[in-house]
């Protein structure tokens, strides 16, 4: 089992400083700090309890098991030096959860896996059985400047229900109100401009309901225009791709 203790944000919470926490428990001064600067140090289920009784609160209170978030924190204190740790900037667990509730609002649930130290992120529909699919591969870069880069903007809709230019558009607003929110500087997406027209014939076999889920990888340039984005091409790109660039004021 994995765990780490939350000793250090408790202290913060009561206003304790070691000495206190030393008068009100058992354990030793010594043993209290090694806690607390270390929230991945061994300790025992009665020193738990211990604790728990100090600042009267749950044994679950003085313990995290979610491996999720303690792998997160490992790496955050590895790389506590790295701007995008130090401005909170990367695919935290606390921002993957904000981002798959901005994609839940669009329409559609979201796994958003991060990787690569959490610089990087895939985002893929939950559900088969939805109107909406999408795939995104997310990364944030810091050329001197802190952006949020969105490659493989794939976006399918269920054009018999939605309208694929009304949920395009609110997924590039969702992510620009995520890279506001986390203070990133810029924002850019990668599109290939490729028009040609697609039919996803396994999605429309699942679906009871009428449904066309036909689609282009390329999406019309007039969506990033009225979002107030610039297009460009450059040579690390394919011919084929254009490069939408928005600064954030």
């Amino acid at each position: 089992m994995y765990y780490k203790n939350n000793v250090k944000k408790l202290m913060k919470e009561y206003n304790y400083s070691l000495n206190e926490l030393k008068n009100n428990c058992e354990l030793s001064l010594n043993t209290l700090r090694e806690l607390k600067n270390n929230p991945f140090h061994n300790f025992n289920m009665e020193s738990a309890y211990n604790l728990a009784q100090a600042f009267n609160c749950s044994i679950k209170d003085i313990i995290d098991d979610d491996v999720t978030t303690i792998y997160f924190d490992q790496i955050a204190e590895e790389n506590k030096n790295d701007p995008f740790f130090i401005n909170h900037q990367v695919f935290s667990p606390e921002n993957v959860h904000y981002l798959r509730k901005l994609f839940l609002e669009v329409g559609v649930p979201c796994n958003i896996k991060p990787y690569g130290l959490y610089k990087k992120a895939i985002v893929k529909a939950q559900e088969e059985l939805s109107s909406i699919f999408v795939d995104f591969n997310l990364l944030l870069k810091n050329e001197g400047t802190p952006t949020l880069f969105v490659r493989d903007f794939f976006v399918v809709v269920n054009k018999v229900i939605l309208n694929e230019t009304i949920i395009k558009d609110a997924f590039i607003k969702a992510f620009e109100i995520y890279a506001r929110k986390l203070k990133i500087s810029q924002i850019q997406f990668s599109v290939l401009n490729d028009f040609q027209m697609r039919e996803y014939k396994a999605y429309e076999s699942l679906s009871d309901l009428p449904s066309d889920y036909s689609f282009t990888v390329g999406t019309e340039s007039s969506i990033f225009i009225e979002n107030n984005f610039e297009g460009s091409t450059t040579s690390f790109f394919l011919v084929d791709t254009t490069l939408w660039r928005k600064t954030l004021s």
